[in-house]
């Protein structure tokens, strides 16, 4: 049962190491690429002033935007970060295993490294801030959110369709609470979840959560 096992993985990886799961997480990541670009170019600087003018009319500061703040504060990416890691460890320890650690180092540092290269290059490259500024591309509280959830999920059930629900709602959710709060404009959020949603689709692509799964074989001897 054992070997079965091992060859019924083999297979789940190999077959997520062919082109067509990559197809996604690829294209992602270009149109990332491209809605940044546009974001530079203030291509959709309207959108991001008609946006912000629907959630705070004549920058009132209402119970709407108190609500979003509190959230905001009361899930940020710091916060998760703990369990997260507590999350890491325990697998670790019952699988016996540093699979998942490699996992969360993995993923989690290209986001981080993609997310501040992007801040970076924007306020570098940001002439004038105004109407809408742009340094703040994309919004690291949205790709925190997004992507610790979605290593849990990725880690917990390697296998699952519905469980991708959880980053995505709530990943959402923290994206609508930073434009109603006037945190970040719209296409920081819109960014965000596009940087955010490349990165574990390759990752589950590559077949990290099933491999993070999977015991190391033990050579007799």
């Amino acid at each position: 049962m054992a070997e079965r096992g091992r060859v019924a993985s083999g297979r789940v990886l190999s077959a997520r190491g062919n082109g067509t799961w990559w197809i996604i997480p690829v294209g992602i990541a270009a149109c990332y690429a491209l809605f940044a670009l546009a974001v530079h170019l203030r291509m959709l600087d309207a959108a991001d002033l008609a946006i912000r003018d629907v959630y705070r009319p004549s920058d009132v500061w209402g119970p709407q935007q108190i609500r979003a703040d509190r959230f905001v504060k009361w899930l940020q990416p710091t916060r998760l970060a703990v369990p997260l890691l507590l999350l890491v460890a325990g697998l670790s320890l019952l699988r016996r295993s540093l699979r998942p650690v490699v996992v969360l180092v993995v993923v989690g540092v290209p986001v981080a490294i993609a997310t501040l290269g992007s801040k970076w290059v924007m306020a570098h490259l940001e002439g004038n801030p105004l109407p809408v500024a742009h340094g703040s591309f994309p919004s690291g509280h949205t790709v925190g959110v997004i992507v610790a959830l979605g290593l849990a999920v990725l880690l917990v059930r390697p296998g699952t369709r519905w469980g991708w629900l959880l980053p995505a709602i709530v990943g959402g959710l923290m994206g609508w609470a930073l434009v109603v709060a006037t945190v970040h404009p719209a296409t920081d959020v819109v960014g965000a979840c596009l940087l955010a949603a490349a990165a574990l689709g390759g990752a589950r692509a590559s077949g990290l959560g099933q491999w993070a799964s999977d015991r190391p074989m033990r050579t007799a001897g």
